[in-house]
């Protein structure tokens, strides 16, 4: 049986990924509103998905990374590495 999944490490995740798109964003110069008008959606939702705790749509989601030409599934990649508990597959020795 695959072991349950923590709501803090949810949590974490979903803080860490908030936390990453502010920074793409911020990194690249571009308020808050400027963004919503680039992604078609309200500068509440662009603070939305930036706020840890909130649960944004995935078609927010993609909206916000398209608008800043983000790979938000890397990213997202990134923020759930750490707590992915997964066995690397272990290399048999070569044969001389």
């Amino acid at each position: 049986m695959v072991g349950a999944v923590s709501k803090d490490a949810a949590n974490d995740i979903n803080a860490e990924l908030s936390k990453r798109l502010a920074q793409e964003r911020e990194g690249r110069g571009i308020s808050k509103k400027t963004l919503a008008g680039m992604a078609d959606i309200d500068r509440s939702t662009v603070k939305f998905i930036e706020t840890p705790g909130e649960n944004p749509t995935i078609l927010n989601l993609i909206r916000y990374g398209l608008a800043l030409k983000l790979d938000i599934g890397a990213i997202l990649s990134e923020c759930l590495a750490p707590h992915l508990d997964v066995e690397k597959p272990k290399l048999k020795p070569k044969k001389k």
